[in-house]
């Protein structure tokens, strides 16, 4: 190779890596207080009213994030709120829909201020929303307002920032086939276990840790079995249909499950099973969002 072509590659790489180079700018302000954030970290995360679908969760942050866990737990969102750097802080936390639509949380001064771009509780929001960038890999936005909002019993807040950034995110796992195979059928038998009354079936079909709950040493057996079936009851979806899921290790998977927390409702949860001793066990499940 020349070393014009030497020149020429170098400049090639060094602009593209420049070009990809994370950034944030602009401003909070609330009563004229300014919030400048100088930190900018973007996750995958569940779009809650689709939760079959993804969006970008942004954080404008004063204090760098621990972006590597976040992004690496089947649950950034939860992990992403609960980083040090913003338990106690300031901070904007943003989320760009895959049509562009953006929502805003502004934790400022132990209060928050939300907003949108689209429509919330029926009304159109204050927010102006343009995306450059809005894909698995890259978002780069100006989120704005045309005047200041004035909030019913408080102060008039105003945002004017932009940020690109790499969306972090791990890789998929291998997909589980809906029925979710011999994890969703252990599953199913903890749903039949749960209705009887034999509290050492319902250990059999738990992880470890999930059945040291249900082990207390304070406890009678009786009471140990109704906290079992009491808080399985209300953690594990109702009228449960396994729609897939993903296998996040050998030993570890994470089912869809569709139910039905109330009348005329449906949400999907995530339902962790764990394979220890050569057995699948319920190792906690959560709520992804709400389905159409």
């Amino acid at each position: 190779m020349s070393l014009l072509h030497r020149v020429s590659l170098f400049f090639m790489l060094s602009c593209g890596a420049a070009a990809a180079a994370d950034s944030v700018g602009g401003q909070f302000v609330l009563d004229g207080k300014a919030f400048k954030p100088s930190q900018v970290a973007a996750f995958r995360v569940r779009d809650q009213f689709h939760p079959r679908e993804f969006e970008s969760y942004v954080m404008l942050t004063t204090a760098a994030v621990d972006r590597a866990a976040i992004a690496a737990d089947d649950d950034p969102y939860a992990v992403a709120i609960n980083d040090p750097a913003v338990k106690d802080a300031d901070y904007l936390s943003l989320f760009v829909r895959a049509n562009g639509e953006v929502s805003m949380n502004a934790h400022i001064g132990g209060t928050q201020y939300v907003d949108t771009s689209g429509t919330m509780m029926g009304q159109k929001g204050s927010l102006q929303a343009q995306c450059a960038s809005n894909t698995r890999e890259r978002v780069a936005c100006t989120v704005k307002v045309a005047a200041p909002v004035k909030t019913h019993d408080g102060p008039s807040w105003s945002v004017d920032v932009n940020f690109d950034a790499a969306v972090a995110a791990r890789a998929p796992g291998q997909a589980v086939a809906a029925g979710g195979g011999e994890m969703g059928q252990a599953l199913m038998a903890l749903y039949a276990a749960v209705q009887g009354n034999d509290l050492g079936r319902i250990l059999a079909l738990l992880s470890r840790a999930q059945g040291e709950n249900y082990r207390r040493e304070y406890n009678t057996p009786e009471e140990n079995l109704q906290d079992a079936k009491s808080t399985l009851g209300f953690q594990l979806p109702k009228h449960p249909k396994i729609t897939g899921g993903e296998r996040l290790d050998a030993d570890t998977v994470l089912l869809e499950v569709e139910g039905v927390p109330y009348e005329n409702g449906r949400m999907l949860y995530l339902v962790r099973m764990r394979r220890e001793d050569g057995h699948w066990g319920f190792d906690g499940a959560r709520v992804a969002g709400m389905l159409k």
